[in-house]
């Protein structure tokens, strides 16, 4: 035991900087409630919208949680799955997306309120509300002397999950209205969020299916460089080679050491694509999430950064013509340090494992 006259402690206040305004738009907040339907082994998620409450609700058929889990993963801001959890894989074989057990928070940036239903097989279903307000009011009531804890208020469960899973209900958005494009728009999002749809996980919006399809930019793809797996049967309108009378699809190296130099022996691997677009304008975009002049990075099934394309700076305007999605999950392997940023949206552009693959994806 020290016996040093100094002491640490954490305020309740780092929740605010931490993840109840963190998160910048819907469809990434949401991607935190996928990914965690993802980790309690769900094979469905499906995500409502329900424009007359003003409500979005995300269902998963995982595991479910019980007051234990509840209390001690769930809301345990921080806990560390790869660590305190049974393994570094899911009963199902999964590696975890979650890492840092603050995802959850990430809700407070679309509504005020969150009801949380969870229900384990054969147990009994347990329900909570958390309340934006409620929060923010016990952080500004907060004494410095003592451990302040904020405890949700319990809620009748009414039956939500029927044999196991979670339900969460998002009301009270901050957002004003749910309208027809906003559903078109999340499916779109959702789509190109995660890489591992229909791979024993399927997401629904309003009960409609999201697929590959539902990306909305294979169709733009002219020639296309391929990482490891094909990609192609994506691509309607690939052009064909002359020579050849095959579409333009072109496998590249994906093997690499740690300082990004292409060898079939490299520790290091990528999946993914680089296409080019037959007109530049194809990739413009009315908003930021809309561009897709830029070659998103995936880690473990999940978007990990939006964009690296400004990062390897290819020179001349074929970088205009460009878009594509790099699979790269050895910039998150268990053991390892954390490679994400405070934001979770992005990646430490100084880590060495990011700059190996900034160099090999240059020079590939």
């Amino acid at each position: 035991m020290s016996n040093s006259p100094f002491v640490m402690s954490i305020s309740l206040n780092v929740l605010n900087h931490m993840g109840l305004y963190l998160y910048s738009n819907t469809p990434a907040v949401l991607a935190e409630a996928i990914a965690n339907a993802w980790d309690a082994d769900a094979t469905e998620v499906r995500v409502k919208l329900d424009r007359k409450s003003m409500l979005i609700s995300v269902e998963d058929n995982g595991i479910g949680m019980d007051l234990k889990d509840i209390n001690e993963k769930f809301l345990y801001v921080g806990y560390r799955k790869r660590v305190n959890g049974s393994g570094l894989c899911t009963s199902r074989g999964r590696k975890p997306m979650g890492r840092k057990g603050i995802g959850k928070l990430s809700l407070f940036s679309i509504a005020n309120k969150i009801s949380v239903y969870s229900k384990k097989s054969g147990q009994e279903g347990v329900s909570f509300l958390m309340d934006a307000e409620e929060i923010t009011d016990t952080i500004e009531n907060e004494d410095p002397s003592k451990l302040m804890k904020y405890r949700p208020k319990q809620i009748p469960f009414k039956n939500k999950v029927s044999g196991n899973g979670t339900v969460l209900e998002i009301s009270d958005l901050k957002k004003s209205r749910i309208t027809s494009a906003t559903i078109s728009g999340l499916r779109k999002r959702i789509a190109r969020r995660f890489s591992i749809i229909g791979d024993d996980f399927n997401i629904y919006v309003d009960d409609e299916e999201v697929t590959f399809q539902d990306r909305d930019y294979f169709h733009k793809a002219r020639f296309m460089f391929q990482y490891a797996n094909d990609y192609s049967s994506h691509c309607k309108n690939l052009d064909i080679d002359s020579s050849t009378e095959l579409p333009m699809k072109y496998d590249r190296e994906f093997k690499f050491d740690h300082q990004g130099r292409a060898t079939k022996d490299g520790e290091l691997s990528v999946g993914g694509w680089i296409a080019i677009a037959r007109r530049s304008n194809d990739l413009d975009g009315g908003n930021h999430d809309d561009n897709l002049n830029k070659i998103s990075i995936v880690v473990r099934g999940k978007l990990a950064q939006e964009d690296i394309l400004h990062d390897i700076r290819i020179g001349g305007m074929i970088s205009k013509y460009m878009f594509g999605e790099i699979s790269a999950d050895f910039l998150d392997e268990d053991g390892k340090d954390d490679i994400a940023t405070s934001s979770r949206q992005s990646i430490s552009e100084n880590d060495p494992r990011f700059i190996a693959l900034k160099n090999f994806l240059i020079a590939n």
